[in-house]
């Protein structure tokens, strides 16, 4: 879902699994970082609808697996902050090596969505009427993707 709408913040500290009564639960944070480009701290954007539209979702398909695009490695020079540096590194991981049937599950799931419903979480949060059309169309094509898997 996170590789869906490009969340390139993906720190363990926004996102986290809990149990209650032997039950996961997931929970996701900070969604700030989001609808934009992917990428290091110069070429990465947030609420950016051309952005997040010319962004490559699926990047690679096999038998059992799915990677999906996320680009979030720091520009090199910030090395010199090696923890955050190592961390940012490995959040690119994170959308590596899905099973397939689980992109396809969240793909199937998120084909319940009618097209006003995607559009209006758009519209409730704010973005112009262009804006709406373009995020809510890539949103549909993305799910799509995962339902072609």
């Amino acid at each position: 879902m996170m590789a869906l709408i490009n969340n390139w913040d993906l720190k363990e500290v926004n996102n986290w699994v809990y149990k209650v009564d032997g039950e996961q639960r997931y929970v996701v944070s900070d969604l700030g970082a989001t609808f934009g480009k992917t990428g290091n701290s110069i070429s990465r954007s947030k609420s950016d609808p051309e952005g997040y539209m010319k962004t490559k979702f699926v990047d690679k398909v096999n038998d059992d697996e799915v990677d999906f695009e996320m680009r979030s490695r720091p520009f090199l020079p910030t090395v010199v902050n090696v923890p955050n540096y190592r961390q940012r590194t490995k959040m690119q991981e994170i959308t590596k090596n899905i099973p397939r049937a689980d992109a396809k599950w969240l793909g199937h799931l998120l084909g319940q969505l009618t097209e006003r419903q995607i559009r209006d979480c758009f519209r409730t949060a704010g973005y112009t009427p262009e804006e709406v059309d373009g995020y809510a169309r890539e949103v549909q094509q993305r799910i799509g993707e995962l339902n072609a898997l």
